[in-house]
C-alpha cells in the first residue's frame, strides 16, 4: 500500500488548515492542505509526463522550504523513490554515492544544477528539473503543469522502495538507507506514541522527519526562516520572532538549535509563554538544557527522544520524569539518561564488540550475550519500525543480528539499564577508553563538564596512552578553577587538559563530537593547512598586484617598464 495514502487522508480532511508556513515578513508563505494537494497533483502530474515511472529514484536538492515537502508528496503519489543526501556530506561522498546510487532524475535549484559542470556524476542524470526560475536543459516545476488533470496514486506494495537516504557517515563511509512505503507507515505509527498532537497545534520543526509526521496528521508546521544546513550557527533571533508571530506552541528541534535559543532568550530576558511542548533529539541532549528552556519556556514540556536514522524513536524521556537524584547521577558521571524504551521498541544491552560481527544466533544465545541490569554494554533495538536491513547489504554483518528469524539493529552506542528500566547513554562504544586504570566512555565525563560555568563543550579522548580532556571554553566566563573542577568531576582519570577556541562538531546537527576531526586539531594539522592556505593566497595576491600594475603601465606608457617599483609606498 503506498504510504502517500495517509497524507491523502490528512489532505482531504482538513483541506481549510494551514499546513506549512515558511518565510517571515514580505517573504512568508501560508499553504493550506487543499493548495498542498493541488500542488501535489500538479508536480505528480509533471514528473509522470516526463516519461519517468513508478520505481524511479530522483535525487532531490532542495532547501528545506514548502516546495520542499510539496516535491516529496508528489514522488510519494506517483510512485517514485525519495533520493536525499545531507548538505553535512562532503563532495567525495557525493560524488562516491551518485556513482553507486544513480537517479533517474533530479530536482534542484538553479545554483545545484550549475555545479554539473564541474561535476560528471551530476551530468550524467538523465532528467533536470528546477524549482527557482529558469535553467538550461532542466523543466521548471510549478509552471505550466497540468494542474487541472488529477493523477490516481500509483499503487506500490509494503517491499516497496519510498525513500533513500544516507546515514551521516561519522563513523566511517555513509550507509545508504531505504525506508519501504510499509517502514515509512510504521515509523509515523511509532512517533504518534512520543507526540501528543492536536489538529490546532502550530508546530516549529527544524526536522524533516517529523514534518512529514505533523503533514500525516493534519497539524500545522512552520518551516524555520533560518540556514537548515549550520543549524547551530543559526540565527536564534529570526527563530525566535517566528515563534511569537506564528503563536507556536510546540517546537521540534535539534539541541545545537535549542542551546542558542536558550542562551539568546536568558541573554536578553525575553520568554515563550505560548510554548506548551518542546521535543529535541539528534544528538546528545546536555544535562543543563532542560532547565535552561523551561528558564524561558515556563509552560512548555521538555521531551528528550533518542533514536537514529535505522531506528526512530528508541527511548523517550520528559524533564519531569528526571528525578533530583537522576541529575544527580548524570553530573557524577554516570552517563546521559535517555529514559524507556518506547512502546513497540524492543531494547537489549548485550556485551560489547566494537567492529566485531556477530553472526546469526538463536534466542538462547543471543540471551547469552546480554549484559545484567546496572552493566555497561551496546544497545541493540528491534521493532517493525528499526531497518532490517541496508540498501547495502555488505554493511549488514556489523550492524545486525539475526536472531530465529528476528533482525536485531547494532547502534553502535555503550549504555545501560538501571534498576528502574531506565536506558543511560555512556558514549560510542569504538570512543571507549581502556588502560590499566579501567574503562571510561566518553559520556561520563563530558555530560558531568557540560553544567560547569564557563564550558561550552567537552570531549575526552586518549593520545599517546594518555586520557585528554579537551574543553572549549564558553567566552571570557571560563577561568583556572574551571580546569580544577574538571579534575575533580573527572575523578581523577585525566592526565592532561587542553582548551580549544570549538571542539569539531558533526556537520548534520551540530550536535555530536567529530572525534576524528579533534585528533586532527590537537596534531596541529589543520593549523598547518591554515598557514599554508594564507601563505598561498598572499603569493596569488602579490602575484595578481603585480601583474595588474605591469598592465597599468603598459597602458599608460606604451610599455611594461619597472615603473611599479617606483610607486608610493601607499600603494603598495
Amino acid at each position: 500500500m503506498n504510504a502517500f495514502g495517509k497524507f491523502q487522508e490528512s489532505m482531504r480532511g482538513a483541506e481549510n488548515h494551514v499546513a506549512l508556513i515558511c518565510g517571515t515578513g514580505n517573504a512568508r508563505v501560508a499553504l493550506s492542505y487543499r493548495d498542498l494537494d493541488r500542488n501535489v497533483n500538479s508536480v505528480a502530474v509533471q514528473l509522470l509526463e516526463s516519461g519517468l515511472k513508478a520505481g524511479d529514484r530522483v535525487l532531490l536538492a532542495v532547501p528545506v522550504s514548502v516546495e520542499t515537502y510539496t516535491i516529496m508528496l508528489a514522488l510519494l503519489k506517483a510512485g517514485m523513490v525519495i533520493m536525499f543526501i545531507e548538505p553535512a556530506h562532503s563532495a567525495r561522498q557525493v560524488a562516491r554515492i551518485l556513482r553507486s546510487w544513480p537517479p533517474e532524475a533530479i530536482v534542484a535549484t538553479q545554483s545545484v544544477l550549475l555545479l554539473r559542470f564541474i561535476a560528471p556524476e551530476l551530468r550524467r542524470i538523465p532528467r533536470r528539473f528546477v524549482v527557482d526560475g529558469h535553467s538550461a536543459g532542466a523543466t521548471a516545476l510549478f509552471r505550466n503543469a497540468s494542474g487541472q488533470r488529477r493523477v490516481a496514486t500509483q499503487s506500490r506494495s509494503d517491499a516497496d522502495s519510498a525513500l533513500l537516504s544516507f546515514t551521516s557517515g561519522s563513523t566511517g563511509e555513509p550507509k545508504p538507507v531505504v525506508r519501504t512505503h510499509g517502514f515509512l507507515r510504521q515509523q509515523l505509527k511509532m512517533l504518534n506514541r512520543v507526540a501528543d498532537t492536536d489538529p490546532c497545534d502550530v508546530d516549529f520543526v527544524a526536522m524533516p522527519m517529523f514534518v512529514l509526521f505533523n503533514l500525516a496528521n493534519g497539524v500545522t508546521s512552520v518551516v524555520p526562516a533560518c540556514d537548515m544546513k549550520k543549524l547551530g550557527r543559526a540565527n536564534p533571533r529570526v527563530v525566535f520572532e517566528q515563534l511569537c508571530v506564528e503563536r507556536a506552541n510546540r517546537m521540534v528541534a535539534s539541541p545545537a538549535l535549542l542551546a542558542r535559543l536558550a542562551d539568546y532568550c536568558l541573554r536578553h530576558r525575553l520568554t515563550l509563554p505560548d510554548l506548551t511542548c518542546v521535543s529535541t533529539g539528534g544528538g546528545p541532549v546536555s544535562p543543563d538544557l532542560p532547565g535552561r528552556l523551561k528558564r524561558i519556556a515556563p509552560q512548555a514540556l521538555v521531551r528528550m527522544v533518542y533514536g537514529s536514522t535505522e531506528a526512530e524513536p528508541i527511548a523517550c524521556i520528559d524533564d519531569r520524569e528526571i528525578s533530583v537524584t537522576a541529575g544527580r547521577r548524570m553530573r557524577a558521571g554516570a552517563g546521559l539518561l535517555v529514559g524507556k524504551p518506547v512502546q513497540g521498541c524492543d531494547v537489549s544491552v548485550i556485551r560489547s564488540q566494537p567492529g566485531a560481527a556477530l553472526g546469526p544466533c538463536t534466542d538462547r544465545s543471543f540471551k547469552a550475550l546480554k549484559m545484567p541490569g546496572g552493566r555497561v554494554g551496546e544497545i541493540t533495538v528491534s521493532g517493525k519500525h528499526v531497518l532490517n536491513s541496508y540498501a547495502d547489504t555488505s554493511r549488514n554483518a556489523a550492524t545486525k543480528i539475526a536472531v530465529d528469524g528476528r533482525t536485531w539493529h547494532r547502534t553502535g552506542d555503550a549504555g545501560y539499564f538501571d534498576e528502574a528500566g531506565q536506558l543511560w547513554l555512556v558514549g560510542r562504544c569504538a570512543a571507549a577508553i581502556s588502560d590499566s586504570r579501567g574503562t571510561v566512555y566518553p559520556f561520563q565525563v563530558e555530560f558531568a563538564l557540560t553544567g560547569i560555568n564557563g564550558v561550552r563543550r567537552a570531549a575526552l579522548i586518549s593520545r599517546n596512552e594518555r586520557r585528554v580532556l579537551v574543553i572549549e571554553p564558553a567566552g571570557r566566563a571560563f577561568r583556572s578553577d574551571c580546569a580544577g573542577a574538571a579534575r575533580c568531576v573527572a575523578d581523577n582519570h585525566i592526565d592532561s587538559i587542553v582548551t580549544v577556541r570549538r571542539i569539531p562538531v558533526d556537520k548534520r546537527h551540530d550536535a555530536k563530537i567529530d572525534y576524528p576531526a579533534l585528533e586532527r586539531l590537537l596534531d596541529g594539522r589543520w593549523t598547518r593547512l591554515r598557514l599554508g592556505l594564507v601563505e598561498t593566497v598572499s603569493r596569488v595576491f602579490r602575484f595578481s598586484r603585480g601583474l595588474s600594475r605591469k598592465i597599468i603601465c603598459y597602458c599608460k606608457y606604451g610599455r611594461a617598464e619597472s615603473k611599479v617599483d617606483q610607486w608610493p609606498l601607499k600603494m603598495q
